[in-house]
């Protein structure tokens, strides 16, 4: 008996470890715990898949199941690279996260749960746990993720439903209070097909709202929902938290704010990782359909593992009708009271020049190809400005950018000639933005009195121009209004740097950008 289990055991590891090497061995495993007779019809596709199947040795796997783990969902992300399952958005949720999403749904009591998305089933197999009589749909494009859903509910003894179908137009049946819940896979826009933004756009009008071209899939999972929800259904999604600031989740917001009901924001802290496979963000938004909301819960979470929703501060859904960006109302001090920057300055991107590479040099480059008289010292990284103290000099280590004229007489300028000609022999002169300028190497350059960096993993830095340097679109440029000191201003932008935090668009792992219009509404205390 002791070498069976250990048999038993060893045969775990190697499904959670990446040891399984096929998909076929996937179907196999799945049809053997009863994927094929279970969650009602198989899709044509799913159809193929067990056609194939032979027999398999399941017993390990089920009891597996049955004791919380999801060995088959573990293997198929193994088995298919992030690269191959970012294009259709397939990033399973971990355990830290599915469970306190499941407990917010199940404690609104519901009927049934539907799975958005539902890849191997995570959401419809934790709500099976926490409550074995309530109603599952599950619902998923790709038939090796459904026959996968079916084997684990099969085994959990769930009463499931299985579609292999698109979410946003598969016929769910009715059923009573339903909880809607799950992870929208996160595809881009530019990889869903006209016949799925036509949809977006009647569904949005349907519901008395407009969506942008721009708005991704997770946005559209929204959508859907709204669509189907009855008033008193509940639904708790986890998706990136970009829409709470970009333009295209506008759609999202006004439907939390005008009849999806919004309950809760749950942000977890951009520096964590809350997907292991995937750099992205992650926020969970719980809602009550039908209701009207006064209010909304936002809470920044610093650890996935101290993930409960719905704690946090209370923000008046008319504080956040007013702004169309919300990251920053999870900040303490978000809403504090201050002078403007763009009340002071303006706010502009430093110069891209389509090929910072041909374009800047260092100085002593510059000399040997004679091209010094064009020269202009120039800012090339934001490291510069970071390490700066806030002032930012020239200096013999500082590279260089050439600004010809566009007026140049080239013919009276050989040394002009020759580096123009070796753009052109390079391919420089054809490049998006180049090409997109008469003639292709004017650049426009500007010397801001103020330099500030717009990206990184701190706030941001400022620094006092007094040089007369030229900026590449690694930072911008600040150009503060008459009887404004340029000095005093980079002193008080430095002093406040770290109350900045959270005011731009945050991206996994802390990134922060600003851009110019969202660095003109920075608050100086």
């Amino acid at each position: 008996m002791a070498d069976f289990r250990f048999c038993r055991a060893a045969e775990l590891r190697r499904w959670q470890d990446g040891g399984v090497k096929s998909e076929q061995e996937l179907a196999d495993a799945a049809v053997a715990l009863g994927a094929a007779g279970f969650g009602g019809p198989l899709s044509a596709t799913e159809r193929r898949l067990v056609a194939t199947a032979t027999p398999y040795d399941s017993a390990g796997l089920a009891a597996a199941i049955r004791a919380g783990a999801d060995p088959l969902g573990d293997a198929f992300i193994a088995l298919r690279s992030p690269l191959a399952r970012r294009a259709v958005g397939a990033f399973y949720t971990p355990p830290q996260i599915v469970a306190p999403m499941v407990a917010w749904a199940m404690s609104q009591d519901p009927a049934r749960v539907v799975d958005a998305g539902c890849g191997s089933g995570r959401f419809a197999m934790a709500a099976t746990r926490a409550k074995p009589s309530v109603e599952i749909v599950a619902i998923d494009l790709d038939p090796l993720a459904t026959l996968i859903a079916r084997a684990n509910l099969a085994v959990l003894g769930a009463s499931a439903q299985v579609l292999c179908a698109n979410y946003l137009t598969a016929r769910i049946p009715p059923g009573g209070k339903t909880a809607w819940i799950g992870n929208p896979p996160y595809v881009r826009h530019h990889d869903l097909t006209p016949a799925a933004k036509a949809w977006a756009r009647q569904a949005a009008s349907r519901l008395g709202h407009s969506v942008s071209g721009l708005a991704g899939l997770h946005a559209l999972f929204f959508l859907a929902t709204a669509l189907r929800a009855k008033p008193g259904d509940v639904g708790c999604f986890v998706s990136s938290a970009e829409w709470l600031d970009v333009g295209y989740g506008s759609v999202v917001r006004s439907l939390l704010l005008n009849g999806l009901g919004g309950a809760s924001l749950d942000l977890i802290d951009p520096r964590a990782v809350p997907f292991a496979d995937a750099m992205t963000t992650a926020l969970i938004t719980s809602f009550v359909a039908g209701q009207r909301p006064i209010t909304l819960a936002l809470h920044l979470v610093a650890d996935p593992a101290d993930l409960r929703l719905g704690g946090g501060a209370v923000v008046e859904v008319k504080t956040l009708a007013a702004t169309n960006r919300w990251s920053p109302l999870f900040r303490a001090g978000s809403l504090a009271v201050g002078e403007r920057l763009g009340t002071l300055a303006r706010v502009h991107r430093g110069v891209a020049t389509g090929a910072n590479d041909f374009f800047t040099m260092t100085k002593a480059e510059a000399e040997k190809r004679g091209l010094a008289a064009w020269a202009r010292p120039v800012v090339s990284s934001a490291a510069e400005v970071l390490a700066s103290g806030g002032v930012i000099h020239d200096g013999p280590e500082r590279r260089v950018i050439v600004d010809l004229p566009p007026d140049l007489d080239l013919v009276a300028h050989s040394a002009a000639r020759a580096f123009l000609r070796a753009g052109k022999e390079t391919g420089i002169d054809r490049r998006y933005l180049c090409s997109h300028r008469r003639p292709w190497w004017r650049l426009g350059l500007a010397t801001p009195p103020i330099v500030a960096t717009y990206m990184a993993r701190q706030a941001p830095r400022f620094a006092l121009n007094p040089d007369g340097l030229a900026l590449l679109n690694i930072a911008h440029g600040i150009w503060p209004q008459d009887g404004v000191d340029p000095a005093v201003l980079v002193s008080r932008l430095n002093a406040a740097r770290l109350t900045f935090t959270g005011a731009g668009r945050t991206y996994h792992g802390g990134l922060e950008k600003f851009e110019p219009r969202e660095m003109e509404a920075l608050v100086l205390p």
